[in-house]
């Protein structure tokens, strides 16, 4: 029997948590009745819900053992908020581990987006890691492939747009003290 401490809010599938549904007719006085199985919510913040108030704490296993009465026996795998406590728990969890998908991440998106996700990610982790030191020197490039002409034409476009910017800029401060 695998035993695991609840460390946020759960829905937990346990077996007799039930909700009933009724209703009346009104001509012929027959009363329609139907139990719907319904996941029972476990909260570890609100002391009403803790099977152990003494440790202040909600305990959940996978099988009924006698030596823990108080434990919720629920169906189905551990979250990651389920703190193990036991070595059969570790093991489990531990199976799991594999199949948990982070909220944010399992967001859906298409595949390009997602390979993307996949880069950027790749990306903050060489962040983290540090960036290497360059261990040659760049590769030096030869202007003489360049044509003058087309240099000189992007020189202008380059300082239209600066002047273009300058403009709005200056239009745009104008409008926000009117």
């Amino acid at each position: 029997m695998a035993r695991w401490r609840l460390t946020d809010s759960h829905y937990l599938a346990v077996e007799g948590t039930e909700w009933e549904y009724k209703e009346q007719n009104r001509e012929t006085g027959r009363q329609a009745r139907k139990v719907y199985e319904v996941p029972m919510y476990l909260n570890p913040k609100d002391n009403a819900d803790w099977n152990y108030p003494r440790d202040e704490a909600i305990i959940v296993s996978n099988k009924f053992d006698p030596a823990h009465p108080r434990d919720i026996v629920f169906r189905g795998t551990p979250t990651p908020d389920m703190e193990p406590l036991d070595d059969e728990a570790h093991a489990i969890s531990d199976a799991e581990r594999k199949n948990w998908i982070h909220p944010i991440e399992a967001l859906n998106m298409t595949y390009s987006e997602s390979r993307l996700s996949e880069f950027e990610r790749g990306i903050a982790e060489l962040l983290a890691k540090g960036v290497p030191k360059m261990t040659h020197a760049p590769q030096t490039t030869s202007l003489s492939g360049i044509d003058p002409e087309a240099f000189d034409k992007l020189q202008q476009q380059v300082a239209t747009l600066m002047e273009r910017n300058a403009e709005l800029e200056k239009a745009t401060k104008t409008v926000r003290r009117l």
